[in-house]
């Protein structure tokens, strides 16, 4: 096991949105070159033990990313001081770490890439927000790493080892398979609710690879020998894999509603259907 080199904390307000976006942009751009970092995040207001927005996982998703573990925490003495470096989501909060802690690092996303520039907090947006706004901190991470560097100084050592892996979360109680069948097409239909809000900023290799990996999770809930779930899905996918780009509205609205139909047992007739679509 690699130890990590460096300790880094994303602050944010909540801890629910901006900053464990962050933390998953962060670490994937981290481990792309070949660094070891332990990287978290916290908030500078109470919202201890509150889970990721919806919206931001969500985001999160369609990103290839998922922060689905998170548990949200305050920003204590104790944590600011495993740091090497504290980095803020905005100028605003960055300003409140300095008066909390005057000796340590510090640095908010913009003042990293050299801009003059905050991310505002989406809470509330719709996903095609959320999705912009997690772009843009994408951006200022990219412009900021080297930055981020040489403020880690000695501890940031690229190393070619693998991050060591994070111990799983317990289970949760397990819910009735017709509540899992409704979460799972709710995931995948909110995922298409982005590419319909925002194309230009969607990834569709990478939010078609996760729409395909998240309708497979419903070939585990076939209870009965007459349900073709796994045939439909796999029908589905089929389709996904030969849309080189993007599909067109009504192609996308057309697929809205085969997942929706997913929540229900399918049949014979369903799975026919969609092996006629068209290219």
């Amino acid at each position: 096991m690699t130890t990590p080199t460096a300790t880094l904390l994303i602050i944010g307000a909540a801890d629910t949105g901006r900053a464990p976006i962050a933390v998953a942009l962060l670490r994937r751009i981290a481990g792309e070159r070949g660094f070891v970092w332990s990287i978290a995040s916290a908030g500078v207001v109470g919202h201890d033990d509150d889970p990721l927005q919806p919206m931001a996982r969500d985001a999160l998703a369609v990103l290839g990313l998922s922060r689905d573990d998170h548990v949200a925490r305050s920003l204590t003495d104790e944590l600011a001081a495993t740091a090497d470096l504290l980095i803020a989501v905005d100028s605003g909060i960055a300003r409140v770490l300095r008066s909390r802690y005057p000796q340590a690092p510090i640095a908010s996303l913009g003042e990293l890439a050299g801009r003059a520039r905050d991310i505002p907090d989406p809470a509330g947006m719709q996903i095609g927000a959320w999705l912009h706004y997690a772009r843009e901190m994408e951006q200022l991470l990219q412009a900021g790493f080297e930055r981020i560097v040489a403020l880690l100084g000695g501890n940031a050592v690229s190393v070619t080892a693998e991050p060591p892996p994070t111990q799983a979360p317990a289970p949760p109680p397990s819910p009735s398979f017709a509540d899992e069948r409704h979460a799972i097409c709710a995931r995948a239909g909110r995922l298409l609710d982005a590419m319909r809000a925002m194309p230009e900023v969607i990834d569709w290799p990478a939010a078609r690879n996760r729409i395909q990996a998240t309708l497979v999770e419903l070939n585990q809930l076939v209870t009965e020998p007459t349900d073709l779930t796994a045939l439909y899905v796999e029908a589905i996918n089929l389709w996904l894999a030969r849309q080189a780009a993007m599909p067109a509205a009504d192609r996308l609205e057309r697929l809205h509603a085969a997942i929706e139909r997913l929540q229900q047992p399918v049949g014979q007739t369903d799975v026919a259907e969609v092996m006629r679509w068209a290219d």
